[in-house]
């Protein structure tokens, strides 16, 4: 490709239909990916609270599996909440969830929420082997 040619001749020579053209295989990234413009994305600070919260939690999950006084059930649901909670967070801040395009959050909570019953549909199945009375 030489200084003269466009992107364009090099897309026409390839059989390619430029971006602009419906049906066209080059996509704009911002068309690709695209991102809610009313959001603007977490600054430094953000991201040092939201590691401060994730370094509290899993403080309280560690502290939790030390506990032997404690219920097993009980326990076993107190750190179940506290992994939530910690992909919650992981999900909507460091992933970009939050900022992403609504179609996206969707399919992501549509996915998650399946996995999250078919994971307590396995977990119902063998309760009685793994909780303690």
């Amino acid at each position: 490709m030489t200084d003269s040619t466009s992107v364009d001749e090099v897309q026409a020579e390839m059989g390619l239909a430029p971006a602009g053209q419906p049906g066209g295989p080059l996509v704009p990234a911002a068309e690709m990916y695209p991102v809610m413009e009313d959001h603007d994305h977490p600054g430094p600070r953000q991201y040092v609270l939201i590691a401060m919260v994730l370094v509290v939690l899993t403080a309280i999950e560690v502290a939790l599996s030390y506990m032997d006084r404690v219920n097993s059930n009980l326990v076993i649901v107190l750190l179940g909440l506290c992994a939530g909670a910690k992909f919650v967070l992981v999900c909507a801040w460091y992933m970009h969830m939050k900022m992403d395009a609504p179609f996206f959050r969707r399919v992501f909570t549509i996915g998650i929420i399946g996995a999250t019953i078919v994971y307590g549909i396995v977990m119902l199945m063998f309760a009685s082997t793994v909780l303690s009375s």
